[in-house]
């Protein structure tokens, strides 16, 4: 048991040391990860759609 609350303790301490981030940083981030989603779903859709265009001239 004394390991345990041992290990909280340190748990504790540790998360004091972190810096975290603040929020025009955190949004900034979010706004990076819409974005570069968006443009990934664009790509493969439009590739999706010209590789289903080009097996429709083959097939």
């Amino acid at each position: 048991m004394v390991k345990v609350i041992g290990y909280f303790k340190s748990l504790v301490a540790e998360m004091k040391l972190i810096s975290w981030p603040k929020k025009p940083e955190v949004w900034g981030s979010t706004k990076i990860v819409i974005g570069m989603t968006l443009i990934l779903v664009l790509f493969v859709f439009l590739s999706d759609q010209i590789l289903n265009w080009l097996m429709g001239l083959f097939l």
